[in-house]
């Protein structure tokens, strides 16, 4: 039987889960006292822990003891998102960037941007469960709405941007140098304008192709998480 697994983001200055990952305990697992749960700081650390007692809506640990630690890597993944129409789907974006492991998520608006406004306590919670899930270690920084602009002239990191053209540039393995850390902007459906477009590179974003097939927003932002993954995997 599988351990429960609990985000716990004060784990060494607490004994107490928080309310709502106690109600997932008592109420949806039924865990009782005595029994074995694992706990993620989303900082790259698992500990092990036994409930010791539930009083009345929240569940109290004790016997704290770290048994996995994650390392710095020597790669991080920073995705910038023009937002969908539909929530949703940068809901199932967020999800599937965290089962592969990312470390940060942000959202900025662009000219052609579908949505000027995001819900990041959803976003922050879809983040949560696939963080348990999938049991990663780091649990990404996810932001927004911020101005294209202010993304456009940001200074350091390797900065990669997807772009559409008519002969196509580069595709990602070969733009994206190993073992960076990699600021990438993946524009909205109707893409970045030409002046857009102009002013990354004049700011030192290098344009990529992510192949022949045009992708919805969501699985552009997947495919560049896996696809840096898979240029660091050796």
């Amino acid at each position: 039987m599988s351990i429960a697994v609990f985000y716990a983001p004060n784990v060494k200055d607490s004994s107490f889960l928080s309310e709502e990952e106690s109600f997932h305990a008592i109420r949806v697992l039924r865990l009782k006292i005595g029994e074995v749960i694992h706990l993620l700081d989303g900082r790259g650390s698992k500990f092990e822990a036994k409930i010791n007692s539930i009083e009345g809506k929240k569940v109290a640990y004790s016997g704290l003891n770290l048994i996995e630690s994650e390392p710095t890597p020597a790669y991080k993944i920073q995705l910038y998102v023009a937002p969908t129409k539909q929530m949703e789907r940068m809901e199932w974006m967020v999800e599937k960037c965290v089962e592969f492991g990312i470390h940060g998520i942000h959202f900025f608006a662009s000219k052609n941007s579908e949505r000027k406004e995001i819900k990041l306590l959803r976003l922050e919670k879809t983040a949560i469960s696939a963080l348990k899930q999938s049991k990663n270690l780091y649990l990404p920084e996810i932001t927004g709405l911020h101005v294209f602009k202010d993304i456009a002239v940001k200074e350091g990191a390797e900065k990669l941007f997807a772009f559409i053209s008519n002969p196509p540039v580069s595709v990602l393995s070969k733009v994206a140098t190993v073992g960076k850390e990699y600021h990438v902007l993946v524009g909205p459906e109707g893409d970045f304008t030409s002046e857009e477009s102009e002013l990354l590179k004049k700011n030192k974003w290098k344009p990529f192709s992510l192949g022949r097939s045009i992708l919805r927003t969501e699985t552009a932002g997947i495919a560049v998480c896996h696809g840096l993954h898979l240029l660091n995997s050796d």
